[in-house]
Formats: C-alpha cells, structure tokens, sequence
C-alpha cells in the first residue's frame, strides 16, 4: 500500500513537473549559478533551427547609451549539437554555425555584471547581476532569433531559483514558469526584470493588478508612503483617459548612493516602469510624485499617442505630458499637492524657458543630435511644450465659459489614436485645434511651436485676470566649466559666483549643483596657486521673466485649479 501511495505521488510530482514546461516556439531556463566566485546568471535557449545551418540572434552590442555590452557575455555552447559560436559585436549578432537540417537547437549562454564597485547613474542600464539579486532589461538579457515571426509564444521558466527568491518581471510576480503566447517581440524586447531580495506590494485599481517591487534601506521614504503614491497616480491618470484595460502594471526601484545632490532616473517599458533614485537625504518623496506622473503619463502621450516624427513632435509628447503632470498632481491632491505646486511648477519652467539660450530656437532644430547631445535642447520641449499647453487650456475654458479645456482635445487625440491608428503630426493637430479655436490657429501653431518665439506671457496673464509680478529670481550658474569639467573656464563679473570668489583658472577637485534650482547652494571646492578653496553661493540674478503669484484669486482664476486648498496671500 505504501509503494503504491509513494509510486502515486511520485506520477504527480512527474506529470506536474512536467506541466512546468508549455509549448512554446523558444524557451529561456534561466539559473543562477557562480563561476570562479563571480555570481552569473545561465540562460538555457530552446529554438527552432535555421535549416541552411546558421541561425543569428540578436543582443544589442551598444544599447541605451551603454556601449560593449558584449563583455557581459560569458560562455556560449550549443548543446544538442555539434556546431560554432561567433560574436559579431558590429552587427549586435551571436551566430550559431551547426550542421544543416537540424529542426530545433539548445544554445546555452552566462551573463554576468562587467562592472565592479557600487551601481551609479552611468550603470544603471547594464545588466546587475549579484549574490543579493539581478536587475536587467530585456535587451541586455535575453537573445532573440533573427529572421521569424514578430509574435511568438515564449516560456520563461525561473524553477532553478530558491523557492523564497523573489521573482519580478514586466509580465507577472513570483511566477516561476511564465508563458507568454502571442508575444510581440518588440514589446519583449523593451521589459523590466529583477529578481532577489526585492520586496513586492500589491494592489487593484478596479480589478487590475498593480504592483510595486523595491529593494535596499531607502532613507528618505517608507516603503508604504511609495505605493500610496503609485496607486494614487495610476488612479487618478487613469480615470482621466478613462482607460482601465491593463490587467497588470508594475514599477520597479533600486536605490544607488549619491553623496552630493540627488538624481533620479525612470524608463517606461512594457505594463512596466523602472526607476532608480538616488539613496540620501537629499531625495524627497515630491521628487518620487513627478517622476511617477510623468513617466505614467507616458503610458498614453508618447506610447498610444505615437509621434510621427519622435523628436519634432517632443513640444508635444514631452511638453504636454509635464504640463499634464503638474495638472494631475495639482488637480488630484496627490500626496497632498494643490495648486501651490501646480504654480510653483509652473513658475519654475517659465523660469527656464526664458533665461534659455536656446529658447527661441525654431522646433527644426530638437532634432535627435541636439536634444541628446544639449541639455538646454533637451529641456528645450519639455518647458515650449508646458507653457503652450497652459496658454491653449487656459484659451479654450475662457472662449467655451469652462464648458470645454484642453482635456476635450487629448480625449480626442486618444480616441482617434486607439481607433484609428492615427499618430501625433502637425497639419494632424492643428486640424483637432481648429474646431476648438475662433479662427487662424495655424498661425498660432507657428508663431509658438514651429518658429519658438516666446510669448508676452505678461499681457496673458492681462487678458486670463491673473496676478503675477513682472520681475522675478532666475537661475545664473555665473559661470562656465572648461571642456573636461575639471576647470573654471570664464566667469560672470558681478554674478553671485564672481561675488562668492570663483576666478576662471580655478581648477575644480569637487562640486554639487542643483541645476535650475535657486533655492540650493552651489557649493565648489576649487583650488588656486596650490591652495584649496571652500566656495558656496545661491545661483541666482534678476531678470524680466513674469511670475504668477499663488494667490486665492490665481487658484480660483485657473480653472482646474479651484478648490484645491489653501493658499497664502500675497
């Protein structure tokens, strides 16, 4: 009776081991495993083979900024067969060379971190793979077949790992064999994949998972007051697109030491988003608020709502999307924010716009050399795109008596991208705006959008009844770095740095700088005929730039804005 019982259990630990492994056109068995004390990650390749006897895949050699992402690669051997293994980091191709005929192959490959030290900004998009736990992104994981369909049906099968490993991905949480069917391969190309010591939270926003994956001691939030906002922020976002279709969406974060200042970084992926931030007491949580809505915002302008052309239509898909920040956070008390911060946003990228020696520069020039290559390029959409929304907002709820805003006109950009397929253009948008404009829009656009001429942001406030003060604190760093940043190469005579003691000759041997932000010290450690100088100043002049005050009379004047709270009198 015993054996029988024994000979049963064991069918069933057979038959459900067995269950493990679906069908599927390629499958990843992914094991943890150390070679000589390093702590690699052994991936397990099953794939139909190239009858002419040589099937590429494809693993990006330069990807993300991240250059010779082919030293992470360790040992590669075809298994089943007889065959050769080539690198062709030029093309971003491994080649198996193996007899011809061959129906199927199992090509195994290592991963393993080819940095040493503490993670930082310049690695966070190499692959990390430690005894405590590994976070990598698609492309720098898992190689894909060249030359097949673009939807397949895939497996990835984790059992190697311990049972209490936390395994997370932009697919689902703590399953350990995950099939994919019908998987687009650009979609599983672009995902999120941790696993280890990370700490898992979830929740459902109207029977949708969401979930939540961090790691290490953070030092400026709890745990909790993450998620709150997390939850708060795909709420409120998607009740505004009314758009409650994704089943699972995840966020995931990593910590990585920062002495000076304090940094973030976000990357929208597939139902995903990873962010790393930097661990002191310098990061806030309203630091975690914007990265959050922003990058979430995404999820629709940007992603749904595709850009014809991706770096002229940035005034849009960024632009718009940190105006909609703002207005979410402000409009939705998220994390206690109102129309204070909305202002104060606002305030500050007027600020930048306008003490821009870009900020003129006509929308042809964000092209992809200049806006990631210059900063101020780069802002450049982001600050164009914010006020222009503002101005249309503001615009349409004074023309319509509040019964239309700029809202109407994303719900309808939205629906026609979802039904149409229709992608952000010019000639496109101009045309939604022209049913919500009196007349001559198209001048409009190309005044402010395509030429970038700036706008009499004084005489607007005039005209929307809001108070606001014709002079106000700007940003003036007050002087420039030699080329290698190592040197004070000129200096602004009379600015708060030539006030503070920073002389052109200077060389710089530390520094921490908020960059646009007025209200942080720059604080310097120069040296100068062989003798060290400790050197602080607030990076700050006065300039022309209008700023709206945030008054009773300004949060009630701005539409969504109205009461959302308090606000001091000026």
């Amino acid at each position: 009776m015993f054996k029988r019982v024994l000979l049963t259990a064991l069918l069933a630990i057979f038959l459900f081991s067995c269950q493990q492994q679906p069908e599927s056109d390629i499958s990843y068995e992914i094991s943890p495993v150390v070679v000589d004390s390093i702590p690699q990650l052994k991936i397990k390749m099953t794939l139909d083979a190239d009858s002419d006897g040589t099937t590429t895949l494809s693993f990006p050699n330069d990807a993300w900024g991240q250059e010779d992402l082919f030293k992470s690669l360790g040992k590669m051997q075809l298994l089943n067969v007889e065959g050769v293994v080539e690198k062709d980091a030029d093309s971003s191709r491994i080649v198996l060379m193996h007899p011809k005929g061959e129906k199927e192959l199992e090509f195994e490959y290592f991963l393993k971190q080819d940095f040493e030290g503490e993670i930082s900004t310049s690695k966070i998009y190499r692959p990390i793979i430690s005894k405590q736990y590994f976070h990598l992104f698609s492309h720098n994981m898992f190689m894909v077949p060249e030359n097949t369909e673009e939807n397949l049906d895939i497996v990835l099968d984790w059992s190697a790992f311990p049972e209490e490993y936390t395994i997370h991905n932009s697919f689902s949480s703590q399953e350990k064999v995950q099939l994919l069917e019908g998987m687009d391969l650009e979609l599983f190309g672009s995902a999120i994949f941790v696993g280890g010591d990370f700490r898992i939270f979830n929740g459902d926003i109207q029977g949708n998972q969401i979930s939540l994956a961090m790691r290490g001691e953070w030092i400026p939030f709890r745990d909790k007051d993450v998620f709150e906002v997390l939850e708060e922020t795909l709420t409120y976002q998607r009740n505004f697109w009314n758009d409650h279709s994704q089943k699972y969406f995840t966020v995931t974060m990593q910590p990585f030491p920062q002495e000076n200042g304090s940094s973030f970084q976000g990357t929208g992926l597939t139902n995903s988003f990873a962010t790393s931030v930097s661990n002191n007491d310098l990061t806030d949580i309203g630091q975690l608020v914007y990265l959050f809505n922003h990058e979430l915002m995404h999820n629709w302008i940007g992603h749904t709502i595709k850009n014809e052309n991706e770096e002229e239509q940035y005034w849009f898909s960024e632009g718009f999307t940190e105006y909609y920040t703002y207005k979410n956070i402000a409009k939705s008390k998220i994390n206690g924010f109102d129309g204070d911060y909305f202002i104060d946003e606002f305030n500050r990228t007027i600020r930048n716009l306008y003490t821009s020696s870009v900020g003129e520069a006509p929308n042809a020039e964000i092209n992809y050399d200049n806006f990631w290559t210059n900063y101020e390029y780069s802002k450049l959409p982001y600050w164009r795109g914010t006020i222009f929304a503002f101005y249309l907002d503001e615009e349409i709820l004074k023309a319509s008596d509040g019964k239309q805003s700029l809202d109407d006109v994303m719900h309808q950009i939205y629906a026609d991208a979802t039904t149409k397929g229709q992608k952000l253009t010019h000639a496109y948008f101009n045309e939604v705006m022209n049913s919500y404009w009196d007349e001559g829009f198209d001048v409009v656009f190309k005044k402010y959008i395509e030429d970038g001429q700036k706008m009499d942001l004084g005489t607007l406030f005039e005209e929307l009844g809001l108070e606001y003060s014709a002079e106000s604190d700007v940003y003036e760093l007050g002087f420039e770095f030699t080329e290698d940043r190592k040197g004070i190469a000129s200096v602004i005579e009379g600015s708060k740095a030539w006030e503070a003691g920073v002389r052109a000759g200077d060389e710089v041997f530390s520094r921490s700088i908020w960059q646009g932000n007025i209200e942080r010290q720059v604080e310097l450690g120069l040296r100068r005929n062989g003798e060290e100088l400790n050197i602080s100043f607030y990076p700050v002049t006065k300039a022309a730039i209008p700023q709206l005050k945030p008054t009773a009379r300004n949060i009630e004047k701005v539409g969504f804005l109205a009461n959302q709270g308090s606000v001091d009198q000026l």
